[in-house]
């Protein structure tokens, strides 16, 4: 079973997809969010989810792991609360399982590496996040949010 990972972001949407046997993380692509609402597709966010799906339908995913925002202390900033949003939306338009992985630190692990777009280093954070959760999963012992 394959797995999608995302790092949600306000302008940019990094993805991340899992090998078939659910071990390795592979940054994939980077889906930017519209400014503007387009008229026929009904918004931003239909747009985004519309390329989610094509993934989604194209790799046979079953579950998205989605980086959650949280401070040091392990609370909620105001892009958690973004972040929670998106994650409804994205089980009710798309009926997929949502899990949540804390990405605190996962950009500026990217950033250390350097030479990468600020496109490539959301896929790449994406990779991180999902990387975590099947770390964890594979060793029996994940928490689903």
């Amino acid at each position: 079973m394959r797995y999608l990972g995302i790092d949600y972001g306000d302008k940019r949407i990094g993805t991340a997809i899992s090998d078939e046997e659910g071990k390795f993380a592979f940054p994939k692509l980077v889906i930017s969010r519209p400014r503007r609402a387009l008229p026929l597709a009904g918004g931003t966010l239909s747009v985004v989810i519309e390329k989610l799906n094509t993934l989604i339908q194209e790799n046979k995913i079953k579950t998205i792991v989605v980086g959650l925002p949280q401070n040091f202390k392990g609370e909620d900033t105001q892009q958690t609360k973004k972040v929670r949003v998106f994650a409804e939306k994205l089980t009710k338009e798309l009926g997929v399982e949502i899990v949540f992985e804390n990405e605190i630190l996962t950009s500026k692990q990217v950033d250390k590496n350097g030479g990468a777009t600020k496109e490539m280093q959301d896929a790449a954070a994406a990779a991180l996040i999902l990387q975590g959760y099947l770390d964890r999963k594979n060793k029996d012992f994940c928490v689903t949010m």
